[in-house]
Order: C-alpha cells, then sequence, then structure tokens
C-alpha cells in the first residue's frame, strides 16, 4: 500500500517535472543565457529522475522503505473557461513546438529517453527525422518500426535489423552503440512494453545518446521509465494561454483566423501570447487583429534582445492611449522591481499624474490587468513589480519611440492632412476618425508601411499619384470613405499585403491593375457596390484573407460576378466570404461552379456563401465520406432562394449576434426536410429557420443532428406547432422494457421565437433528463396561439435558463402551465429556475400570475411588465425578490398592484421604475439597461478613498531605511506570478489529466 501511495507521488512528481520541461522550452524562458542558469533549469530534473529509480528499487520486497519527501498534495487540473475546438494550424504548431523542445533536450545527458504521446506524435517524429538528417553530431540515426513488438527483445532485433542488415548479434549492437552519439526513433511503442530497461548496456555519460518513441496511448503508463514524458496536447499551451486571456471574441466568426495568425507571430513566447490577449479582449474589429499580426512580425535595424516581446510591447503602446505616461513612470522608477502601491500612487498623484487615489488605484489595476505589472503581497503591504523582461524592452522601445517614426493622430477630429516632413520620416501613419476631405497630392513616404485612412467620410478623391511616393507600403484602410474609384499609382504598391475598402459604398468597380499587387494577402472588399471581381484577381496567389460583397447596379445584367477558374487559383485562401444579393440572376446562374472551386480549397477554414437552391451542398461531400463541413472552423450558410427585404421584422441585434456564431446555417423558404440540411445542421452550432413552408416541429430535422446546436432562432414558420414532441424520440430497452428518451438540444443556450403563429407550445409529450439544460435565454416574440411556455417536467431541467422575454402572447396566463393544478404539491418548498436573473413579460393581456404558485428564481434582479392589465398580484410566494435590483411597469398599473406582505414593503418603491406611455418600449428598456450598467460599473468597490484612510494604510515613514530593507522583497522573484499562471495553464491544458 505504501508503496502504491509513493508511486502515485511520484507519478505527480514527474508530471510537475514535464510540465516545467515544457515551460523552459518556451521563450521568454529559453532565452535566458548563461550555463550556470540552464544548469539550475535542469538540477530538478536531475533530482527527480534519481527519484525514479529510487521507486523502482522500492518494488523490491526487501527494499520497502518510507520517503517522507513524497507527500505531495494533488493539483486541480480542471480546465479553467471553456476552451474552443482547436484548429489545424494550431495543432501544426505544436507539432514545432514538441521538436522545439526534444531538441533542447539533446544538449542535457541525463535526459536519455524522451515519450511521446497523444495525438500528432508520429508527424513529431516524421518531421523530427527531417531535422536530425541535417545534424552532424549523431554518428547514428535510426528510425524503427515496432508498433508489432511487444517486448524490449523484439525491439532490439529491430534495431539490429535496421543498424545491421546482413549481420546480427546483441554484443555487437551493444559495443556499438555505446561507444557512439546515436539518435533512435521507435514508433508507435505497445502500452505494454516497458521502456525502463531498454538501452542499459548503452548509456555512456561521455556521449550523446537519445531514445525518442512514440504511444498511441494518451499518456505513457510508466512515467519513470522516460527522461522526459511530452504529452501533444500540452503543448497546445500558447494556444489556451491566448483563449484563456481574450476572452470570447476568439470565437466571433472572421476573428478566429486572424487570431492563430497572431498566436503564430508569437513564435511560442507566452509572456507576448498573454500581454497580446490582453490587448486585444473584445476586440472585434478586424482590422485591429490584422495590424496586430503585422506588428509582431516587424523586423527592426536596432537591437533588441527579444524581438517578439519588443512588438508586442510596441502593439499594446499604440493601444494603450491615456495609461503609457503611467507605465512610463514606473520604467524610469530605480525600484521597477518591487513598488509599494500606495507609494507609487501618491508619487503620481505629487507628480499632477492623477488627481485622486481612487484613479491612481484604478490605473493600477488596468496594468496589472494588462499584465504590464504584477501585483503581489507582502507582510501588511500591497507591492507590484515590472517584470524585468518587460522593463528591459520597454527601455528599448522608449529610446526608439523618442525619435519615433509612428504618427498616430487618429480621432484628433484634422481637417488638413500632415506637412511634407511628417511623410517623409514616419513607417506608421494613423490618420483615421478624422475630417480629412482632400490628401496631399504626392508625398514622399519613403519608409511608411502603415497608412490608416479609415472612417475619413468627407474624403471623396485620392490624387491620382498619390501612392507614388509610398513604394514600401504594406498595410493600406481606406474604409467608410466617400471614394468612387482608386488611382492608378496604387496598383504600383508592390509591396502591399493588407488592402481594407469596407463600406466604401460608391466604390463600384475593382480595376485589373489589382493582379498587379503580388504580394496581397488581405483585400476586404465588404459593403462595397462592385460589380464583379476582375479576371486579374487569379494572379493573388498569396491571397489569404477575401470578403467580397456584390450589391452594386450592373448595366450588363449578362456579366459574370466572379469569372470562372478564379477562387481555384487563390490556393492558398484561408477565409472566403462573398455577399451577393439574393436577387441576382447571374448568381444564381455560375454559383454551383463556384462552389466547386470553394471545395478545391484545401487550406480554407471560414467561408460565407449564399446558395439559393439546397442540392449544390453536395458539393461539399468529399466522395461521399469525409465532408469539407469538417475542415471549416467557421462557416456561415445561407441556403433558399429568397428576395431582399428592405426592412426585416427581426431586430437587427439579432442579426448581429446570429453573425458572431462559429458555424452557421439560415434556412430560408424551406420546404420539407432535405437530407442535404439534416447533413450540414450535423456540424452547425447556429440555426436561422426564416419562413419554413411546411415544418410542424423543430425535432423533424432530427434530434441527432441538432447536438452540437448551441444558438437557434425561428423566424415566421407558420406551420411549426411546437419545437419539440417529446413522444417521438421515446425508446424502449431490451432488457426490462423500461421507456427513456434523448438528451434532445441538450447544448442549446439561446433560442429566440418570432412570428410563429400556430404555435401553440415550446415542449409537447415527455421530457427526458438533460432536455434543454443549457438553455441560458428563451425569447418569445408574437406567437398568438402560445398556451405553453413551461411544463413542470420541462421546469426541472432549465437549471442554467438566465433570462425569459416573452412580448404580444396574448393566449399565455402563467409561464408555467400545470396540466393537474395540484402536481406541484409534494414539492411546496422547492424552489425552480436557480439561475434566473430577468423575466420581461409585454402585451399580455391574460396573464393572471407569474409562476401558477410555483416558487422561482432565487437569483431574480429584473423584472419588467406591461400592458399586461390582469396581473394583479406580485406574490413573494411566486417570486423570490431578495436580490431585484429593478421592476419596470406602468405607474397605473403599480398604484393598484395587490401586493403580498414582501413586495408590499416601501423599498420596493425604490426599485419601480415607471415606463411612459408616449414613448417606444424598447427605447426606453434600452435606457434602463444601460443607466444600470452604469450605476453598477460605479459601485464597483474601489479600493481605499480618502487622504483619511491612505493614512491609515500607509506604512510608518518613523521605522527607517533598514526595516524597509528587511521587509523588501527580492528583486529575483519578480517571475512568480507569471510562472503561477504559466504552471496553471499548462496543468489545465491536459484535457484528461489523472494525477
Amino acid at each position: 500500500m505504501l508503496v502504491t501511495t509513493h508511486k502515485s507521488s511520484v507519478e505527480i512528481l514527474n508530471r510537475m517535472k514535464d510540465i516545467v520541461c515544457l515551460i523552459i522550452s518556451y521563450p521568454p524562458m529559453s532565452l535566458v543565457n548563461g550555463e550556470s542558469y540552464k544548469r539550475n533549469q535542469y538540477k530538478w530534473v536531475r533530482d527527480i529522475l534519481k527519484i525514479n529509480d529510487v521507486v523502482r528499487e522500492m518494488g523490491a520486497p526487501s527494499k520497502k522503505k518510507e520517503i517522507n519527501a513524497f507527500n505531495f498534495s494533488g493539483i486541480d487540473v480542471e480546465r479553467h473557461g471553456q476552451i474552443m475546438p482547436t484548429p489545424k494550424r494550431i495543432y501544426d504548431l505544436a507539432v514545432d513546438f514538441a521538436i522545439r523542445e526534444i531538441l533542447q533536450h539533446i544538449e542535457y545527458p541525463k535526459i536519455r529517453k524522451i515519450g511521446i504521446s497523444g495525438s500528432h506524435g508520429e508527424t513529431v517524429i516524421s518531421e523530427l527525422w527531417g531535422e536530425l538528417q541535417e545534424c552532424c553530431i549523431f554518428d547514428h540515426v535510426i528510425d524503427v518500426e515496432v508498433s508489432r513488438c511487444s517486448t524490449i527483445e523484439e525491439i532490439r532485433f529491430s534495431i539490429e535489423r535496421d543498424l545491421f542488415p546482413s549481420t546480427s548479434g546483441e554484443r555487437k549492437l551493444d559495443e556499438t552503440l555505446k561507444g557512439t552519439n546515436f539518435f533512435i526513433l521507435l514508433h508507435e511503442v505497445g502500452e505494454r512494453v516497458n521502456l525502463y530497461d531498454m538501452g542499459t548496456n548503452w548509456w555512456n555519460s561521455k556521449k550523446i545518446q537519445k531514445i525518442v518513441y512514440t504511444t498511441n496511448s494518451q499518456h505513457v503508463d510508466d512515467v519513470t521509465a522516460v527522461g522526459v514524458e511530452i504529452r501533444m496536447e500540452n503543448h497546445l499551451l500558447s494556444w489556451e494561454l491566448f483563449c484563456v486571456n481574450v476572452g470570447e471574441v476568439v470565437h466571433s466568426s472572421g476573428i478566429q483566423r486572424l487570431a492563430i495568425n497572431v498566436v503564430e507571430k508569437c513564435c511560442g513566447h507566452l509572456l507576448a501570447v498573454v500581454i497580446m490577449a490582453r490587448a486585444l479582449k473584445d476586440v472585434n474589429d478586424v482590422l485591429i487583429w490584422e495590424y496586430a499580426s503585422y506588428t509582431l512580425g516587424l523586423q527592426h535595424r536596432y537591437q533588441t534582445k527579444d524581438r517578439v516581446l519588443f512588438n508586442a510591447l510596441a502593439f499594446m503602446w499604440g493601444r494603450s492611449g491615456l495609461t503609457n505616461k503611467y507605465l512610463q513612470y514606473c520604467v524610469d522608477m530605480e525600484n521597477w522591481g518591487q513598488m509599494d502601491k500606495v507609494h507609487l500612487i501618491e508619487e503620481w498623484i505629487t507628480s499632477g499624474l492623477v488627481g485622486t487615489f481612487d484613479e491612481g488605484e484604478q490605473i493600477v489595476g488596468d496594468l496589472v490587468n494588462a499584465f504590464l505589472l504584477e501585483s503581489f503581497q507582502y507582510g501588511d503591504s500591497n507591492f507590484v513589480r515590472m517584470r524585468s523582461e518587460i522593463h528591459e524592452e520597454l527601455l528599448n522601445f522608449l529610446r526608439f519611440e523618442s525619435c519615433s517614426p509612428f504618427l498616430r493622430l487618429g480621432g484628433w477630429g484634422l481637417t488638413e492632412p500632415p506637412k511634407d516632413e511628417a511623410w517623409e520620416k514616419a513607417s506608421e501613419m494613423h490618420l483615421m476618425n478624422n475630417k480629412l476631405s482632400e490628401l496631399p497630392t504626392s508625398p514622399h513616404g519613403s519608409q511608411l508601411k502603415v497608412l490608416f485612412l479609415q472612417s475619413n467620410h468627407h474624403l471623396r478623391a485620392i490624387p491620382p499619384i498619390f501612392f507614388e511616393g509610398l513604394p514600401v507600403l504594406q498595410i493600406l484602410d481606406l474604409s467608410y470613405t466617400r471614394i468612387r474609384s482608386l488611382p492608378q499609382s496604387l496598383f504600383k504598391l508592390f509591396e502591399l499585403r493588407i488592402f481594407f475598402l469596407r463600406g466604401c459604398e460608391l466604390l463600384m468597380e475593382l480595376p485589373p491593375e489589382v493582379g498587379k499587387l503580388r504580394n496581397l494577402e488581405v483585400l476586404n472588399l465588404e459593403g462595397t457596390k462592385i460589380i464583379n471581381l476582375p479576371i486579374d484577381v487569379e494572379r493573388l496567389t498569396k491571397l489569404k484573407c477575401l470578403n467580397v460583397s456584390f450589391h452594386g447596379y450592373r448595366k450588363n445584367q449578362s456579366s459574370t460576378l466572379i469569372p470562372r477558374n478564379v477562387i481555384q487559383q487563390l490556393f492558398q485562401l484561408q477565409e472566403l466570404r462573398i455577399d451577393v444579393n439574393p436577387d441576382d440572376e447571374q448568381w444564381n446562374a455560375t454559383m454551383e461552379d463556384i462552389v466547386k472551386e470553394v471545395c478545391s480549397l484545401k487550406q480554407l477554414e471560414a467561408l460565407k456563401i449564399y446558395l439559393p437552391q439546397v442540392a449544390p451542398l453536395d458539393h461539399f461531400m468529399r466522395n461521399g465520406t469525409s465532408s469539407v463541413y469538417t475542415s471549416l472552423v467557421h462557416f456561415r450558410f445561407v441556403v433558399g432562394s429568397h428576395h431582399s427585404r428592405i426592412i426585416s421584422r427581426l431586430p437587427n441585434e439579432l442579426a448581429i449576434k446570429f453573425e458572431l456564431q462559429a458555424r452557421s446555417l439560415k434556412y430560408v423558404n424551406g420546404e420539407g426536410i432535405p437530407s442535404q440540411i439534416k447533413e450540414l445542421l450535423q456540424h452547425c452550432t447556429a440555426l436561422f429557420l426564416d419562413r419554413h413552408l411546411t415544418l410542424t416541429k423543430l425535432s423533424e430535422f432530427g434530434i441527432g443532428n441538432m447536438k452540437k446546436l448551441e444558438f437557434c432562432v425561428l423566424g415566421e414558420c407558420y406551420k411549426i406547432e411546437t419545437i419539440v414532441d417529446g413522444a417521438e424520440n421515446c425508446k424502449q430497452r431490451e432488457d426490462d422494457g423500461d421507456v427513456y428518451g434523448e438528451n434532445i438540444l441538450g447544448s442549446l443556450q439561446f433560442l429566440r421565437l418570432h412570428y410563429m403563429k400556430n404555435l401553440v407550445s415550446i415542449w409537447k409529450g415527455p421530457v427526458w433528463r438533460g432536455c434543454l439544460s443549457s438553455l441560458k435565454s428563451l425569447a418569445l416574440h408574437e406567437c398568438p396561439q402560445l398556451t405553453t411556455i413551461f411544463t413542470l417536467g420541462l421546469l426541472e431541467n432549465l437549471n442554467s435558463l438566465e433570462e425569459l422575454v416573452a412580448e404580444w402572447c396574448p393566449e399565455i396566463n402563467s409561464i408555467v402551465t400545470l396540466e393537474d393544478p395540484a402536481e406541484h404539491r409534494p414539492f411546496p418548498l422547492r424552489t425552480y429556475l436557480p439561475n434566473l436573473r430577468k423575466i420581461s413579460l409585454h402585451y399580455m393581456p391574460k396573464l393572471v400570475n407569474i409562476s401558477s404558485g410555483l416558487r422561482i428564481a432565487p437569483k431574480l434582479e429584473w423584472m419588467s411588465f406591461y400592458n399586461c392589465p390582469r396581473l394583479e398580484t406580485l406574490s413573494d410566494m411566486e417570486v423570490c425578490c431578495n436580490g431585484i435590483k429593478v421592476i419596470i411597469g406602468e405607474a397605473d398599473w403599480w398604484s393598484t398592484l395587490k401586493r403580498s406582505s414582501y413586495f408590499g414593503l416601501a423599498q420596493w418603491h425604490n426599485v419601480f421604475v415607471p415606463i411612459k406611455s408616449d414613448a417606444d418600449l424598447a427605447t426606453q428598456i434600452e435606457e434602463i439597461e444601460n443607466q444600470l450598467l452604469a450605476e453598477r460599473q460605479e459601485r464597483k468597490p474601489s479600493q481605499q478613498s480618502g487622504e483619511a484612510e491612505r493614512q491609515e494604510r500607509k506604512p510608518s515613514q518613523q521605522s527607517g531605511e533598514a526595516e524597509r530593507q528587511e521587509r523588501k522583497p527580492s528583486q529575483q522573484s519578480g517571475s512568480g506570478g507569471f510562472m503561477k499562471a504559466l504552471a496553471f495553464v499548462a496543468t489545465t491544458a491536459s484535457k484528461k489529466m489523472k494525477m
């Protein structure tokens, strides 16, 4: 029993060792120079390898003994947040990082065996073989397939056969390998083969000798048999670290490709990954993401120790704005490695940088959130510190900024462009969001690489020779200007890589000379009125992103929108978005040929396309087996013939939310249940069913086809009577005859129903455990026949529901319908909907109570009622009102309400907000929500405020310098916070780690 306990502890210790080896193979840790530092890095690894040998000896009954050093606590390995499915390019990056780690371990002789577990391990071995062919330090590089070997002896025989094809002999193998530098690659070692004794007679401390092997298992079975285990899932660390820090925006359609670009450009630099993620948190502007990727790839003429970190800090500096002066103050401080927070803020106040202590604390918090400072506590004092790597590169950057080639004048309200000398010096010029109406005729900017002119709404023309003096321009944004044409000088920008023309509504033609821009990688024409793509676009073979809109009026209706074979020539495309007018007959005529070309693009990851018929979806199946859908990380299919509508009945906010979903289908004017739609649904996370003509229930599409569905909108589907009929999904067990059902729509989080003329209920029939269990938000708008929202059975599954909205549902008398009025009596004290925070019930003339006497919503914060004349009572027996922050309704209704003792208290008058009958209801509710949000932000606990509190917290200055030195933390500990963060993410990176 004791040995088992020790073995478990050693497994944890070895797992920690592998994580340390992983982290020190990544920058910034791998950039630290000095032999003594590297020896210290591996000293702990060496000690663990010795412990492994001791534990193996303890396996013998005569040598069982206690080792107190093995008293380790477990590690929390719960995944932090929800990481999205990993794209193929990130797996390719993980392969590169795994190879880098192996090559780094070559230098350390004590690590002799390296095991690779998890997916893509064989890819690592294959690419490593190519690297080793160019390496001169090994006498023998042996590559052996051992998947059929069940013992060490069989593996040795395979190595002998590879090394000595014509002869054999165990002794000869031992002698040969012991005296040489060798690298042995073993493919697919079986789970039952223990390699601990492998190579015992070969090891020579004066030689470089390695055995690297892969296993099909998710982890190495015996951790003491290897020097280091490389779990491939752990080399997704940089991606997962980025996703955790950047927030939900990384899930947005159109952003993920750019996020991958940023992570790739970080080259595995974990500190840069976090800084970039924090700087891009919740940013939806694709240009900013493109610019982030561009900035990370910049090369510099001047010396910088860490180019990637320098570029990340340069990007952050451009995004930080007002906080830069505070950051520069910290850089210039002598004690930047540890700064007493109170003293730092007081210095800011004395220097006039801030006016109040609260303001200073907010700024410190912003710098900590940006990962530019780390906060920690020592004794009773709070400190912040700057990492030495960040301090060094910020010093470099500030020296560079003092003679800055960056001209940032965005949003200054400029009416005239900068003078000629400014163009001559700048490498970047930010002139967006100004009031420029004209540009210089021919500025000379021989160093200018980035030019932002977007959102200058008065800019109507660009001078003909404007671009002739800008020969090295790489990024150009002319979005949301009033230009009607592009000058010929633009097509001499042979280094141009990123070109944005979004929202140029007067631009109707893309000249054929665009084909001269051979280095173009991104061309964004979203929201323009161009009438077709010139055939010369096929010459843009480096293009990775093409976003095009065809909504312009064409005199010649026979002209082709996209010439044949253009798309298939753009073989490097990763993102393709084609927006067309559904009334355009030419698109309908050529669409199928374009679809075939799209399906030939092997690197495509994101696609938006309109298909007037269902049949072309067949082309997205490859050989009838594997589908294109599986290779697309993001897609948006609009399927079904329809006419464009000037005004949509659906809220614009809903359309925007749907656009942001990762893999979506909008099916318009559909009939029946086409097999192609059912196949596509299996891969969708979002569905918008618009005016389906024959469907009577959503479940007709097949419950198994909607398991991934998270977001669902149904609009104007007049034949639908219920969303799901549970009785149709009942099954009977063969053994006991019991009836059971599937988990139906278990992933669905958002459900919106609009203008459903014949909808009677949300759910019909039995409800099985797990059905709709993830639902967070339910909104019902204009469902005139709806009589049942929730049944008691459905109510028991809705533990995740946070918001309920019902409007213009005149037949509803309660949100809960009890088939038997007495069915809730056995559970009078039970509370349902434990996470419901918001209820909005508007235009419900028959509503008489909230939940038919059932107690609901212990966390309720918001109630909104309008035109519910029969709702005469708000009972605390139904609604838990302890946390209510606002109640909205008509003043007359509130004054006549028969309130229970709870709602009758005067305090509830303080949360009531009256609705004005002469103003738009939706507008008023939006204003109330914004006001509450602002108040909540104001109420965020500011740390301390006022002079008296500062004096209380201020350390006594009478204690003298000696005392301060005594309690002063070491500057060498500056990496603590970062290393803890890395260790946490590294341990959580394993998908199903068992300690």
